[in-house]
């Protein structure tokens, strides 16, 4: 039977840290009226349960230490210990004496809960308040309006909102420059480490019991991933009650943007905007300032003042001041400095809010998982079989699939999907580049225009374009209505593109707009300059009183692609690409009653053709980025075109994006002299094991491995490549008569593998003069495939196989091969093969038979003095050809080193080299 002492270390052991602490608390105040000593902080601060529960029962005995157990679990709201510590009181000896004084400690016992009851009804009144505050929070919170919602449509936040990943970690300023060009490579980053997840519930609490608490916390993330998704259900768990109820008194949301280019205001007035009346206690509010929290949302929006220096702050509560001096100040914690803030901004502006703040938590949100964007799908898809319908196409389709890991992307496919799903169209007509889903998008939103109103939607998607390109040109993404009027947009226009969610107008910034996400405004840039001006009733769709409008010329954007900075131009290319197919220009001249121009068409083909054949790459752009581009375009013919111009492809494989649009345009070059790919990662590694999802391998093979006659060169070394590519690099093999070299080095292809590669070179149109298999996972089992190569392959003339575990074995079959008479092998590299001296015979009947062999590599190969010994007679023979031999170094005996020696100086022609032992 289990000692008192155990007994309670065992209920101790069901708290929680937190409660842990609060019971801690309520031990040092124990009352004295119960008859029990009080535990000094001292002594409890890092006390586990198992030590708390000896210092009780020293201090108190066991019949004490119980009792104090049983009320303060009551005190801090654990009803179920309580009740079941009750249960299991022990027995104590004096039970005939202490029935009384069981009694009494009842009554004392709930007396004193009594006491506590009566202290919350004393507080009761000063939290109605509060409580009224939560409800209004509630029901301001969760509801959400979808950008495209009609007037009262609304979604329920809950039923929508999917899990992000969030991690401490946070990107390099290298993945900053431009948040969305980087899609994907931070999730992979992420699944090739251990991921320090985040709870939500702890964001605030120390990391260890020496850490001090945090009062700062950062959330930051790229445009679309989530960051106001998050914010405000945070705001609704709290509000009900599911989230920081012991933390924190008062929520407020604060939109940055909207604070900042409002009127001026204290934090006091600033504060009673977020109540539903308009005479909230905030001066009572404020004698707990630790028990306020301030969500700013979207720091990356606020402008002004955080250049300025400290004496310019706010540090009164009451006073009147701009809403950008308000916000740094509470920021720097010149204002209310005992608050807590949550912040969230995009990383391009990290650096700034760094240094304003003092040991903040960053905590960066990744977007969904694959398994969340499952969730994602099926939870916007009110009918399964839609929803499972969708999500299948989307996952066949890399590129789109990769992309869902932002929210905002996964709401326009699911969006787009569904209205082509409602018109009863088939899914299999949808595109798979992001410029089709943003057409489709576009033209489903404007479509239900009336007939007569399409000429001045057309007008308006002219002053959109003007806008944007604007934007883009000056790095500018706020815009007042002065600029709306210079681009011919007036303020009813606005509200239309408000109502279709394409054009978004700031609350209370009435002057103020902005696109709904940046990847708008880029597209909208490209359309630019493609719309053609028209003309009716002599006059044009633009005022004439206008602005200067931005250069329509394609080849200055062309010339300044990639050096602005944040990468500003590199979308608007691509999509440039996208909306030149000649399938989605008559889709949209039909949708949107516009005329696309195709004049560019050659301006960009000779612009790749520029960029392919400069001897130096530029940084900007890579030949992987022009891939991109020639992929957003989905045209075939052109694509051919343009990859005609590529004498050689080095580029190397990051995502698996990557790999899908290399391919397309790898398969579409006819004419590259010589190809290299690298992989950069290995295939992304499957989700975590809470994601309910099967695990499945990235088919990293099919993506990189190029179709027959592209080029006469091709390394494939350290692609992650297995066996199952194998079947298809035969059939390159034997269809390719241009192919003449292939490296296929530190692959795991194993000796299937191998078998398969050999089939392929066993073909009569196979051209292959030099194959590389270093490392790659190869054994004696496949020699004798190799060994049929060499018999029937004439063109074949340098073998590369370092790095195998071949052994003696493998040699004697290879030797079968060497020694036909249609063997026209000049080099053969056994490097680390595990040759011993035994394979030595085999090696000089084949010197002396072989008319072709000029180069025999053996270093990193224990052959000993007796092998050598072999060797040196063999070699000064006059039929053998031999021209260089690599051994490895060793300590040769007296006869080995003479014999050595006079086979140098009767044959000086023979270039012996001795390399070291690699292991």
């Amino acid at each position: 039977m289990a000692s008192v002492r155990c007994k309670l270390a065992h209920y101790l052991e069901n708290l929680q840290d937190m409660d842990l602490k609060k019971f801690k608390m309520h031990l040092e105040d124990y009352p004295l009226q119960k008859g029990c000593t009080a535990l000094p902080r001292g002594q409890t601060e890092k006390a586990d349960p198992v030590d708390l529960a000896t210092l009780m029962i020293d201090c108190n005995g066991e019949e004490k230490a119980w009792t104090m157990a049983v009320w303060i679990f009551a005190a801090i709201n654990r009803r179920d210990l309580h009740e079941k510590a009750k249960r299991d009181e022990p027995e104590w000896e004096n039970a005939h004496v202490s029935v009384v004084c069981r009694e009494e400690s009842l009554e004392e016992e709930w007396m004193g809960l009594l006491g506590y009851l009566s202290r919350i009804s004393i507080c009761k009144k000063k939290k109605d308040y509060c409580k009224k505050y939560r409800n209004y929070i509630r029901s301001r919170f969760q509801c959400m309006k979808d950008r495209n919602a009609r007037l009262g449509e609304s979604v329920n936040l809950n039923k929508r909102y999917t899990r992000l990943r969030l991690v401490k970690e946070h990107q390099s300023q290298q993945q900053r420059e431009h948040e969305l060009l980087a899609i994907g490579k931070t999730l992979a980053k992420v699944g090739d480490g251990p991921m320090n997840s985040v709870n939500l519930e702890l964001l605030f609490e120390p990391e260890d019991q020496h850490s001090e608490p945090v009062h700062t916390v950062v959330f930051q993330g790229s445009a679309g991933i989530g960051k106001t998704m998050l914010a405000r259900k945070i705001m609704l768990d709290w509000a009900s009650e599911k989230l920081y109820q012991k933390k924190f008194d008062y929520l407020f949301y604060i939109h940055c943007r909207e604070v900042s280019l409002g009127t001026q205001r204290s934090l006091r007035d600033l504060m009673a905007s977020c109540f539903p009346d308009p005479n909230p206690p905030i001066s009572k509010i404020m004698r707990k300032p630790s028990k306020i929290l301030f969500l700013m949302d979207g720091f990356d929006e606020l402008q002004g003042a955080f250049d300025e220096h400290s004496e310019a702050l706010c540090t009164d509560w009451q006073k009147v001041e701009r809403g950008d001096i308000l916000l740094s100040s509470l920021i720097r914690k010149k204002l209310l400095p005992e608050a807590s803030l949550l912040i969230t901004t995009r990383p391009v502006a990290l650096e700034k809010l760094h240094h304003l703040l003092d040991h903040p938590r960053h905590v960066e949100i990744l977007g969904f998982s694959e398994a969340k964007k499952k969730e994602y799908f099926f939870k916007y898809f009110s009918d399964e079989q839609q929803a499972q319908e969708a999500f299948r196409l989307i996952q066949e389709n890399e590129v789109l699939f990769t992309m869902c890991f932002i929210p905002l992307v996964c709401w326009i496919v699911c969006t787009g999907l569904k209205q082509q799903m409602d018109s009863g169209k088939s899914l299999a007509q949808t595109s798979k580049t992001t410029t089709a889903v943003y057409i489709f998008f576009l033209s489903s939103l404007l479509q239900s225009q009336a007939e007569s109103q399409k000429h001045h939607v057309s007008a308006n998607l002219r002053g959109l374009c003007s806008l944007a390109a604007d934007g883009i040109w000056n790095q500018k993404i706020l815009f007042e209505e002065a600029d709306l009027r210079n681009h011919g947009l007036q303020k009813a226009d606005v509200s239309a593109f408000l109502r279709v969610s394409l054009f978004q107008k700031e609350v209370d910034c009435e002057k103020f707009y902005s696109f709904i996400h940046m990847t708008f405004q880029e597209f909208f840039a490209a359309m630019y300059y493609l719309l053609e001006e028209e003309v009716q009733r002599g006059v044009t769709d633009m005022p004439q009183n206008l602005l200067e409008l931005p250069n329509r010329d394609v080849t200055a954007l062309l010339e300044n692609y990639g050096k602005f900075e944040k990468g500003y131009l590199i979308f608007v290319v691509r999509f440039l690409f996208g909306l030149i197919n000649q399938e989605r220009t008559s889709y949209l001249e039909k949708k949107l009653s516009c005329k696309i121009s195709q004049q560019i068409r050659l301006e960009l083909l000779k612009w790749i053709e520029a960029k392919a054949k400069a001897k130096i790459l530029q940084m900007q752009p890579s030949q992987l980025e022009l891939f991109y581009c020639l992929y957003e375009m989905q045209e075939e013919d052109f694509v051919k075109r343009a990859m005609g111009h590529f004498p050689k492809i080095e580029i190397t494989l990051s995502t698996r994006m990557d790999h899908v649009v290399s391919s397309f345009c790898i398969k579409n070059c006819q004419n590259v002299q010589s190809l290299s790919l690298r992989l950069l990662h290995n295939s992304p590694k499957e989700e975590e094991e809470e994601e309910e999802e099967t695990a499945q391998h990235s088919d990293v093979d099919h993506f990189i491995i190029p179709e027959p006659s592209v080029a006469s060169s091709h390394r494939l070394r350290r692609c992650c490549l297995s066996h199952r590519c194998c079947s298809h690099l035969s059939y390159v093999l034997s269809g390719n008569q241009t192919l003449v070299e292939l490296d296929l080095s530190h692959n795991a292809l194993e000796d299937c593998g191998a078998r398969l590669v050999c089939m392929g070179l066993k073909n009569v149109f196979c051209s292959l003069k030099k194959l590389w298999l270093v490392k790659s996972g190869l054994t004696s089992d496949c020699c004798t495939a190799l060994s049929s190569v060499l018999r029937t392959n004439w063109n074949l003339t340098h073998l590369y196989l370092r790095g195998n575990a071949l052994g003696d074995m493998g040699v004697k079959l290879l030797c079968k091969g060497l020694l036909h008479p249609n063997c026209k092998l000049q080099m053969l590299e056994l490097d680390n093969c595990s040759l011993s001296s035994h394979c030595c015979w085999d090696l000089s009947t084949l010197l002396t038979s072989n008319q072709s062999l000029r180069q025999l590599s053996l270093g990193s190969n224990d052959l000993g003095d007796l092998g050598v010994m072999l060797f040196c007679e063999v070699l000064k023979q006059k039929s053998c050809l031999l021209k260089s031999l690599q051994l490895c170094k060793m300590y040769f005996n007296y006869d080995t080193i003479c014999a050595l020696e006079t086979l140098q100086e009767e044959k000086p022609e023979l270039i012996v080299v001795f390399e070291p032992l690699q292991k």
